[in-house]
């Protein structure tokens, strides 16, 4: 018998001897076909068992939340391999049990069938197997499943179906036993402090390259938080507030005061500043003559919501695009006495995670802003922007309009209400609704 042969097979399978003439024969050619037979089945059950572990792997490491991603969002290809997969990855349990049977039955079975082929002796056998499960029916289909297991679980979907129909009558009652002991397999799904990490780790500025640009995350992460935050922790304090009262004379002092602030809507009181009636729209100032001096109580003076201070921040949004008002006074305890002021803008502020300045903020900030505090602190710099602004006076001398470049306030009657008119009134009118 030829060398390779004899080094190949044990005793009893040498079967072949030399005639005179040098040539090879066999005397049992069956004893000589089952042993190849055995060799071919211990490659299939070494491949079968690689690739049960593989797809074990990879196919319960897409769970069904990440399918659905993949099959609405992904790519072309992403999503033809997702809606593969999702009809046997829906029952989790299931198509665990089934795969899982099937890797026992076939790494159990090898040392059987290696047995016969090395000649007896079970330790052989056991060793022998035992390498070539390890190395080829666990590290390399694990290693190559695990980076490719959305192509290579769609490759073998329909295979996986029928090896589930093959042992559903042992598979579905364990099955539906860990259904009823660890409850059905329903994804992941994320809590939000997990999902701002999330989000922080597919920033673009990050070393993992992701693809959303700081902003966005900011704003996400500004959404999440949302959910979490009341009123009282976005508004602007009662006594830092601009107010004015109902019986101020609308005189040049008084309108200067009003337009200084570069808001489009004053809360006005009467008598204590707890004792708010409503707000004034001060786009309806734009046509007025300063020069009447009438007194507030002549102005139209419109109603402004209240809220409970633990009021959620998405609450008040809500009540804010029903258009009803974009300001509202926050109140707090049993006597619902008012602590703050909240606005549209400490909303949005409060989601965007930055102070927002319009043009005429800008030139109030030039006039305002302490050059002492620190820039980092976010809260110190929006409630030091509700504070009252100095005092912007009417005068009837002419003065120069504002050359391009110049970086300051334009004086004069004509000139300051045109400046109000354009910053104010057009950005009130786009930005809300009337209140009644």
């Amino acid at each position: 018998m030829s060398p390779i042969l004899k080094a190949l097979a044990p005793p009893e399978y040498i079967i072949g001897r030399w005639n005179e003439d040098q040539i090879p024969y066999i005397d049992h050619p069956q004893l000589f076909h089952d042993y190849w037979v055995k060799v071919v089945t211990t490659v299939m059950l070494v491949l079968l068992g690689g690739l049960f572990a593989g797809l074990t792997l990879g196919l319960m490491s897409l769970d069904e939340t990440n399918l659905h991603i993949l099959a609405s969002s992904g790519d072309q290809k992403q999503r033809k391999y997702a809606r593969r997969i999702q009809p046997i990855r829906k029952n989790g349990h299931l198509l665990l049990v089934t795969l899982l049977l099937s890797n026992v039955l076939v790494n159990e079975t090898l040392p059987i069938v290696m047995d016969d082929i090395l000649g007896g002796g079970g330790t052989t056998a056991i060793l022998v197997s035992s390498a070539l499960i390890v190395i080829f029916g666990e590290i390399i289909p694990q290693a190559v499943c695990s980076r490719y297991g959305l192509a290579i679980g769609a490759f073998f979907a329909w295979p996986v179906r029928i090896l589930i129909w093959l042992t559903f009558i042992v598979g579905y009652p364990i099955a539906k036993l860990l259904d009823l002991i660890l409850g059905q397999d329903r994804g992941i799904i994320y809590r939000r402090a997990e999902l701002k990490e999330l989000i922080m780790y597919h920033e673009t500025t990050t070393e993992h390259g992701g693809d959303l640009v700081t902003d966005s995350v900011k704003i996400i992460r500004g959404t999440l938080d949302l959910q979490d935050k009341v009123v009282e922790s976005a508004m602007t304090p009662i006594e830092k507030a601009f107010m004015i009262s109902n019986d101020s004379i609308m005189d040049r002092d008084t309108m200067g005061r009003v337009y200084s602030t570069g808001h489009s809507r004053i809360p006005v009181y009467e008598g204590s500043r707890e004792n708010i009636l409503g707000v004034l729209l001060v786009k309806s100032l734009v046509t007025y003559n300063p020069d009447e001096a009438l007194p507030l109580k002549k102005f139209r003076i419109n109603n402004i919501p209240k809220v409970a201070a633990e009021t959620p921040l998405f609450d008040i949004l809500n009540i804010f695009r029903e258009g009803r008002s974009h300001m509202a006074i926050v109140n707090k305890g049993k006597d619902s006495k008012p602590i703050g002021i909240i606005t549209l803008e400490d909303v949005l502020e409060e989601l965007i995670q930055e102070e927002i300045y319009d043009e005429s903020d800008k030139q109030i900030r030039l006039l305002t802003e302490d050059q002492s505090r620190p820039n980092n602190n976010y809260n110190h710099r929006r409630r030091n922007k509700f504070k009252s602004p100095p005092l912007m006076r009417f005068n009837s001398e002419p003065t120069n309009v504002m050359q391009p470049g110049e970086d300051h306030i334009i004086g004069g009657e004509t000139e300051a209400l045109l400046s109000f008119s354009v910053v104010n009134a057009e950005s009130s009118m786009s930005v809300c609704s009337d209140e009644g």
